[in-house]
């Protein structure tokens, strides 16, 4: 009897381990170009892509918050960086780079430093953010994770956990110039 229970505890949390949602998989990349030592505000492109207004206003709040604890300030009038992100709702083939890190290059500005690309298969429901410079409208900064979508519950912020997750691949502060 305790055998066939204990059988039926094991059935049961292996169940259960099907219907939670997988783990995020979480990567940036990052541009040689950037100028990352000089920016110091940021603003939004028009949320054009997600199919929720309150999503949109979710995932933003989550990203300005994440900015504004790094020193970022929102400017209205002529930011540095503008941001712009994404929901990908299907699986998504993506070519993402192997670098060193970006805390650790923006010291060396090494120029001398490569891309290794890497490519991705990622999961439906990838959540990417791009840092565009206001100045050269180039990506300077993309984070992305995959999986998201998988639960599907999005209760009050959600997605302010998964942004984080994605911020913390960028320990970059804002300038400090005055």
């Amino acid at each position: 009897m305790k055998h066939f229970i204990g059988v039926l505890v094991l059935l049961a949390v292996v169940s259960l381990a099907g219907c939670m949602p997988g783990k995020l998989f979480v990567e940036h990349d990052y541009s040689y170009e950037g100028h990352f030592k000089n920016y110091e505000s940021f603003n939004f492109l028009e949320c054009e892509y997600i199919d929720s207004t309150l999503l949109c206003s979710d995932i933003q709040e989550a990203i300005r918050h994440q900015m504004e604890a790094r020193g970022y300030k929102v400017a209205n009038r002529g930011p540095n960086l503008l941001i712009s992100y994404n929901i990908f709702r299907n699986d998504l083939r993506f070519r993402g780079y192997q670098q060193p890190v970006i805390k650790d290059w923006v010291v060396s500005e090494d120029g001398d430093a490569t891309y290794k690309r890497i490519d991705y298969n990622l999961d439906e429901g990838t959540l990417m953010i791009s840092l565009i410079d206001a100045d050269t409208y180039q990506v300077i900064w993309k984070g992305y994770a995959s999986r998201v979508t998988r639960n599907p519950n999005f209760k009050n912020n959600y997605f302010k956990g998964i942004v984080r997750s994605i911020f913390d691949q960028y320990p970059l502060m804002a300038s400090a110039r005055k």
